[in-house]
């Protein structure tokens, strides 16, 4: 079908086509480079099975763009498959530099860069993102030298040039040096002709957005993130702009949490919040029915972009937001985050955003004795505690709970009273040893009488360990204790004691007599407690722990 300006025109095309035919410009809203060794290896494997085939071709799928010039495309999906190809082809010029000058020439000329007459300058023919782009660009130079990494996108540039130079290595290794021009330039013509996609050109972004969103719909590989900014951008009409920048201060807001899918996962908390519990998977069509047209479309933009700085907040004991709320408040975070109890994320986002701040430093005390005692009660990610924690962050965002006091009574038939999470304490098994050593300080500061034991104590942990009094390897030390017990109550937190780094190194598997002549010194009223005890085994540790399930109800009271 022709291209035909105001109507949607597609052609098949080589991906290196693409590359010699236009000026390709990913948008500054897009997202940066992020394919791995493995999307890259797969891709120069895959094109090597097909060059083996003289005859046949490789389809790569669709990559959608809009015109912005007769040569010019922006690339709305597909900057992955253009970028890594448009990789390749600049270090296969880079090996033939000095072997083939004509055919290295003509890739730098061809498919590389272009000729800007107004600007009267040499170009590149595919820009990436403002984050990526200038990264990019000096890579792809003939120049060989490598700009400073700034980003996880830049080392992910770098690792696929390197990934690519190698697989070059690898095509031309078994071929004698006469004929490495020769070989190459059958993959050059193979990219060009062979490696075939179909080139979607879309005249408005609106439409643009929309056949991204349908592809994926047929199975195309995205994330929800994609599509839940592809529907907002195709929504906003002709306040495209507004959306796009909305958008990035978004993404710039979230990037400092070191977290997979941290887009996702924050939108679905988000949406929590504003109405009410989700599945991840629910995401996208929650979006779609929140924002419908440009004016409702930039007023969610606008609330998720106001939602994502609240969630750097949370995420972040330092961040600035906590300098006008009473001190307590970074510890509380700062616990809360060790706790790391996903369903009650979005709660704390409403209270963040909603309470005042002496508000939400007693709630954000309040959350951590209820997420210890509903994560010994084991109860974290039942349906019946998912859903009550989405309800009432909903609540609080509505403005319907307003403070501490209100947000307990209605939690309180979640929340374990003080008999169930006394008797679930004294048989919790904690394999996670900052949580071990979390609950051990708190238990040791209720024992000594010390104010706030629910937060983190400022210990260094480069000197306070971790110490299982009946050890993970007995090494011959402890053949007394049948295995099935050792092995069943070894992670028990009546197991668990708190050692200086050096006295635990020395100790490591040895003999109870012999730890618990340690275990008197020790600095730690809990640890001492063990040199009472005249045998270690399941009973001892089971006594043991219905002691520490007694001081657990004041270390995080209710």
């Amino acid at each position: 079908m022709a291209d035909v300006k105001g109507q949607i025109g597609f052609q098949q095309v080589g991906l290196g086509g693409v590359l010699r035919g236009y000026r390709l410009i990913v948008p500054p809203n897009q997202r940066e480079y992020s394919w791995t060794e493995r999307e890259v290896t797969t891709l120069l494997q895959d094109f090597a099975r097909s060059i083996s085939d003289e005859e046949g071709e490789y389809f790569l799928g669709t990559i959608v763009t809009i015109p912005r010039a007769p040569d010019l495309l922006e690339v709305v999906d597909g900057q992955q498959r253009l970028a890594t190809t448009a990789i390749l082809l600049s270090q296969i010029r880079n090996y033939l530099n000095g072997k083939e000058p004509l055919i290295s020439e003509s890739i730098t000329n061809g498919f590389l860069t272009d000729i800007d007459r107004e600007k009267r300058e040499r170009v590149a023919k595919m820009q990436l993102n403002s984050s990526d782009n200038e990264f990019f660009r000096s890579m792809i130079s003939d120049k060989g030298s490598r700009p400073e990494v700034r980003m996880v996108s830049h080392q992910l540039i770098i690792d696929a040039f390197d990934n690519c130079a190698e697989h070059i290595k690898k095509i031309v290794s078994g071929f004698d040096a006469k004929d490495h021009g020769d070989v190459l330039n059958k993959w050059l013509t193979f990219l060009e002709h062979r490696a075939t996609i179909i080139l979607l050109k879309v005249p408005s972004d609106a439409n643009a957005y929309k056949m991204f969103e349908t592809l994926n719909d047929r199975g195309l590989r995205t994330s929800q993130a994609d599509l839940v900014k592809n529907y907002l951008f195709g929504q906003s009409g002709t306040r495209l702009s507004e959306a796009q920048q909305k958008w990035a201060l978004i993404r710039g807001r979230l990037e400092s949490l070191d977290e997979d899918d941290i887009t996702v996962t924050f939108l679905r908390h988000a949406l929590i919040a504003v109405r009410g519990y989700l599945r991840e998977p629910e995401v996208y069509e929650a979006v779609q029915v929140q924002a419908k047209g440009a004016q409702t479309s930039l007023a969610f933009l606008n609330t998720l972009e106001s939602l994502a700085n609240v969630y750097a907040a949370i995420s972040n004991s330092d961040h600035e937001k906590w300098n006008e709320y009473p001190d307590a408040i970074r510890r509380a975070i700062q616990t809360l985050n060790l706790l790391n109890i996903k369903p009650m994320r979005s709660l704390m986002l409403a209270i963040a955003t909603k309470f005042s701040a002496a508000e939400a430093n007693e709630a954000f005390r309040m959350l951590i004795s209820w997420g210890v005692r509903l994560m010994i009660a084991s109860t974290t990610r039942s349906g019946s505690v998912e859903n009550p924690l989405a309800d009432r962050a909903n609540e609080v965002f509505k403005g319907e709970i307003s403070d501490a006091a209100s947000l307990k009574k209605k939690l309180a038939p979640i929340i374990p009273s003080d008999t169930p999470f006394r008797q679930a304490f004294e048989i919790a098994t904690v394999s996670k040893a900052s949580l071990a050593r979390y609950y051990l300080r708190s238990l040791e500061m209720a024992a000594k009488n010390e104010s706030a034991p629910w937060f983190i104590p400022n210990d260094d942990k480069q000197t306070i360990n971790l110490e299982h009094v009946m050890p993970e390897k007995t090494e011959g030390n402890w053949n007394h204790v049948n295995q099935d017990i050792a092995r069943a109550y070894v992670k028990r937190l009546g197991n668990l004691a708190l050692m200086l780094a050096k006295s635990n190194s020395d100790l490591k598997s040895s003999d109870f007599a012999t730890k618990k002549a340690v275990y008197k010194d020790s600095p730690y009223e809990l640890t001492r407690q063990i040199s009472s005890f005249h045998d270690w085994n399941d009973i001892q540790i089971s006594e043991r722990q219905k002691g520490l399930a007694e001081l657990a109800l004041k270390a995080w009271p209710l």
